[in-house]
C-alpha cells in the first residue's frame, strides 16, 4: 500500500514577518507561490528552482522546505526528502504535515519504529486539520506488518474523522484479512453505497460474500465489476470467478 503525503498544506501562505525583513519575507512567499504553481503542474525542476529561491531569500520559509521534500520524495531521493522535512520541522515543531511526510519516508525505507513515531507526532497536534491522513498511513504500515488488529484500529479512527470510500475499503480489507468476514462485508457494503461506481470496492465485496458462502450475491457483484470496468485487472479476475460459479 502506498502511504499518503498531504499536498494540500502547500496552498497555505507562508508567515509574513514584520519590520525590516518584511520585503524579503514577501519576496520569499512570491517565489514559494510560483514554485507551488509549477509543482501543481508536475514541473518538478522549475518548482525546485523557485522553492530554493524562496529559502535563499528567507531561510525561515518552512513551506519551501516542505515543498522540496515532496519533490525529493517523488524523485525517490528519500534521504534528501527526510532532510528537507526535518528542516521544516526545525522551523515549526508543530508542523504536522511535515511529520506525516517524514513518516512516509521512513515507511518507504521500512524503518517502522521511526515511521510510527513521526505519524504519532503529526497526530499530537490537536490543531491538525487532517488527522485522517497519518491514521491511514499507520493503518497501511500495520497492514504491511500483518498486524491486522492495529490496522483495523487505525483505519476505524481515520474513518471517524473522514468517512471516505478508500478508507472504508482499507478497513474492510483489514477485517477480511483478520478473518472477520461479516464485519468486512458490512464495510464494503457501506463503501458501495458511498461509491457505487467503484469496481475495486465491489470486487472486494464479492470476494468477501463468496468467503461467507453467499455465492449468489457474490456472483451478482462480480458481474457488476465486469460491467463497470471491463478492461481492468479486477474485471479479469471477476470473470474467472464468474466461470467458476456458474
Amino acid at each position: 500500500m502506498r502511504p499518503v503525503v498531504l499536498l494540500a498544506i502547500l496552498i497555505l501562505a507562508g508567515c509574513v514577518s514584520t519590520g525590516p525583513t518584511i520585503d524579503k519575507s514577501k519576496m520569499s512567499e512570491g517565489y514559494y507561490t510560483k514554485g507551488l504553481s509549477y509543482l501543481q503542474q508536475k514541473n518538478l525542476e522549475l518548482a525546485s528552482v523557485e522553492f530554493n529561491r524562496a529559502i535563499q531569500t528567507d531561510k525561515s520559509n518552512k513551506l519551501a522546505y516542505y515543498g522540496l521534500g515532496i519533490i525529493s520524495d517523488a524523485q525517490g531521493k528519500l534521504e534528501e526528502a527526510r532532510k528537507y522535512y526535518e528542516d521544516a520541522i526545525d522551523l515549526d515543531s508543530n508542523f504536522s504535515e511535515a511529520y506525516n511526510a517524514l513518516g512516509v519516508v521512513f515507511f518507504k525505507q521500512q524503518k517502522w519504529a521511526d515511521a510510527i513515531k513521526a505519524f504519532n507526532k503529526a497526530l499530537a497536534n490537536k490543531l491538525y486539520t487532517t488527522p485522517h491522513i497519518p491514521l491511514i498511513n499507520l493503518g497501511d504500515l500495520y497492514m504491511a506488518q500483518k498486524d491486522y488488529p492495529r490496522a483495523i484500529e487505525a483505519y476505524r479512527e481515520s474513518k471517524q474523522y473522514a468517512n471516505l470510500d478508500f478508507t472504508i475499503q482499507k478497513l474492510g480489507t483489514a477485517l477480511f484479512e483478520a478473518g472477520r468476514v461479516k464485519e468486512a462485508i458490512n464495510e464494503f457494503q457501506e463503501g458501495v453505497t458511498i461509491a457505487p461506481q467503484n469496481a475495486s470496492m465491489r470486487f472486494s465485496l464479492a470476494v468477501a460474500l463468496l468467503k461467507d458462502g453467499n455465492k449468489k450475491a457474490a456472483l451478482a457483484e462480480f458481474k457488476k465489476v465486469t460491467a463497470l470496468d471491463p478492461k481492468s485487472e479486477f474485471a479479469h479476475q471477476a470473470n474467472d470467478y464468474i466461470k467458476t460459479l456458474r
